[in-house]
């Protein structure tokens, strides 16, 4: 009897944690199908905001939810009548999300979860299966969906902040506006951008969209569409992609090869470094150590530079170096080393390479000494939240190895450029 008793009640503690269990049940699917907006800037930085927008059942419930719309007509009074009078960052500021707004929605959607378990698990399963919300994959649904709203909302504060004031970018010599915030042609352009917008019918909008409309059009005016202009990147890579899924991996060392980029110091098309670790690359390729390469850098430096480090570099390697077109990726958007890396595991998960296989990393030697320091895990720490390569081994003084991390593939708006 006394088996008996412990049995049926270890049989109801079950029970009793089957809902958070159930939160995990939603895991990350390597062949998931990204839902799109009309901008792919939106869909890379704002994830969250292009599902509650595509997803009908979960739109239609914001549309209609008394507390939602009791919040937005608040939010809707607020920008109804626009500043006239001031610098672009008085006559956008009711477009950002107040720390009110932020916390109120982020206890009303946990709130809808337990009101309208079918829709919004749904949303929660499509969350998860992204990996896009991947360093809150251990959550519960509650946490999950507050913890995206306010990583969006904060981003779109973020951009709107950056890019009206020039003032708080993480990395203010490379991510700045195009031009003086307070010049009068800028304050004229972001005048006919408000004007747009007072335009829409906003009593059919969702709650967020004014805002985040607002700060997709701070980045054309400053020309910043860097995290959009090779997507899909399934059609920039296609015959690279393609030529993945004939590899047979066991043949090889590491699975793939990353190449860090260098950015030119003047207006040459690609910098003598980064000229330098595609030899050193090419030489490692021709050995047959991996059977591909990852060539990694965005438009960084000088700033406002029409050439993406990577494109460059493929360029380089095959029309100079003479290395198959078919075996070079390029990640156009890496605008520092720590996302070179993040970028490289984000490519090696979505497109089948091993990832709980080794990867190398090529580069100088005083670059490699800064990837294998105490200094590059602290800033990976601070800037994204976790480093996203493990066991980082010196292999040679031209190359590092280490295993991918899976939280790589989080997105971050507070990096907009490349998110």
């Amino acid at each position: 009897m006394h088996y008996l008793k412990n049995y049926l009640l270890s049989l109801f503690l079950l029970f009793i944690f089957l809902p958070s269990a159930k939160s995990q049940s939603a895991y990350l699917d390597p062949s998931y199908n990204f839902l799109t907006s009309t901008s792919f800037i939106q869909d890379k930085n704002f994830y969250f905001f292009t599902l509650l927008e595509k997803m009908p059942a979960v739109n239609r419930l914001l549309a209609k939810d008394a507390n939602m719309q009791r919040l937005f007509k608040t939010y809707r009074q607020r920008i109804a009548h626009p500043v006239t009078n001031g610098d672009v960052s008085t006559r956008t500021s009711p477009f950002l999300f107040s720390e009110e707004m932020i916390n109120q929605v982020g206890n009303d959607l946990p709130r809808m979860l337990l009101r309208y378990p079918q829709q919004m698990d749904e949303l929660v399963k499509t969350m998860r299966s992204s990996g896009l919300f991947q360093l809150y994959i251990g959550t519960k649904d509650e946490v999950l969906l507050s913890r995206a709203w306010e990583d969006a909302a904060n981003g779109v504060n973020y951009i709107i902040n950056a890019y009206t004031t020039n003032k708080g970018l993480r990395y203010p010599t490379i991510d700045s506006a195009a031009y003086y915030v307070k010049s009068p042609a800028y304050q004229a352009a972001v005048g006919q951008l408000l004007k747009t917008l007072s335009g829409k019918d906003n009593n059919t909008s969702l709650f967020f969209q004014p805002s985040l409309d607002l700060a997709m059009g701070l980045l054309l005016i400053n020309k910043r569409d860097e995290a959009g202009r090779y997507e899909p990147l399934s059609d920039t890579n296609r015959e690279a992609y393609t030529y993945l899924k004939t590899i047979d991996w066991d043949r090889y060392t590491y699975t793939t090869m990353l190449i860090l980029g260098a950015s030119p110091g003047g207006k040459e098309t690609i910098s003598e470094a980064g000229k330098n670790r595609c030899h050193l690359g090419a030489e490692m390729f021709r050995k047959g150590m991996a059977p591909c390469i990852i060539v990694s850098g965005g438009h960084v430096r000088p700033v406002g530079t029409p050439y993406s480090e990577a494109i460059e570099m493929k360029k380089y390697l095959v029309n100079e170096l003479k290395i198959p077109a078919v075996a070079v990726m390029v990640d156009p958007y890496a605008r520092h080393t720590t996302t070179n890396i993040r970028n490289a595991v984000r490519m090696a998960y979505r497109n089948g390479i091993p990832v709980k296989r080794r990867m190398m990393c090529v580069s100088d030697a005083m670059h490699l000494n800064y990837v294998t320091s105490r200094m590059f895990e602290l800033r990976c720490l601070k800037e994204l939240g976790y480093v996203p390569a493990a066991d980082i081994k010196q292999a040679d003084l031209y190359f590092i190895t280490f295993t991918p991390d899976i939280r790589s593939l989080q997105a971050d708006a507070r990096d907009p450029l490349d998110p």
